[in-house]
């Protein structure tokens, strides 16, 4: 049993020795690789960051969505108000691109990448206003994303990560990046990203917790200071994917992003 188990974790860390982010925030998946060689990863990762505690992390707390019964998220009041905090945080620009010398907004057009600073920092303007903080909603499984901000019109994660509310005990999940007009039933977000979402497993989180590693009951401190850093490493890629699609950066980026 202990060479079997020794065998597989030399074939994960083989088939992943190129990924490019070793702490796992990462959630690219790479072309044949399933994303159970990354849950496995990240499982014997956690164990090494926590060893002794007792709090399950986000990848630990996963359940296959047909047969969870997921957790309670953050409640808000109504649809109306769901949608006016949904446009307040993916339209504030609050980053400053030194090379353009805009203000940018969260990196929603490159979806490849960053899912977790983009949570994360939705969560913290959120909660700058004295709005009660989403929840985070994780979901692991061979993720395809049609979007027609790729090079080739697809992305591929092993693991996406956004805020979640309640509405009327309804789950909505805030993901600009994937739906950028309004909010999308939990079901729904999970169909974006596989044919079979009832088999992907599913993590509901508290609002700091910010990838698959971290404590799963992790409450946001409301600065959020490595996403921000994270993001900003995001908003060059951002700008250049543009150009490469050929549009119009300054524009998209700026005044006129493509929701309006």
């Amino acid at each position: 049993m202990l060479k079997v188990l020794s065998f597989l974790i030399a074939v994960t860390f083989a088939q992943l020795s190129f990924a490019q982010d070793l702490e796992g925030k990462s959630a690219r998946r790479e072309p044949g690789v399933s994303y159970k060689a990354y849950q496995l990863r990240a499982k014997l990762f956690s164990k090494q960051l926590m060893p002794f505690s007792a709090e399950k992390t986000a990848v630990d707390s996963a359940e296959v969505f047909g047969k969870a019964t997921l957790p309670k998220a953050t409640a808000w009041d109504s649809e109306e108000v769901m949608l006016e905090r949904f446009k307040s945080f993916r339209d504030q620009r609050f980053l400053k691109d030194s090379s353009s010398g805009l203000m940018r907004r969260s990196t929603w057009l490159y979806p490849d990448d960053g899912c977790f600073a983009r949570a994360a920092l939705a969560v913290r303007n959120l909660a700058q206003q004295k709005i009660a903080p989403p929840s985070k909603v994780f979901v692991f499984g061979d993720l395809n994303v049609s979007t027609k901000n790729a090079i080739g019109g697809q992305v591929s994660w092993w693991y996406h990560v956004a805020p979640l509310v309640e509405v009327n005990g309804q789950k909505y999940v805030l993901d600009p990046a994937i739906q950028p007009h309004h909010p999308l039933k939990l079901e729904d977000w999970l169909a974006t990203m596989s044919n079979t979402p009832q088999n992907l497993e599913v993590a509901v989180c508290a609002s700091g917790s910010y990838t698959p590693y971290d404590s799963c009951s992790t409450i946001s401190d409301g600065r959020e200071a490595i996403a921000e850093r994270d993001q900003q490493g995001y908003l060059p890629i951002e700008w250049y994917r543009l150009e490469d699609l050929g549009r119009e950066p300054a524009q998209e980026l700026g005044d006129n992003p493509p929701w309006n």
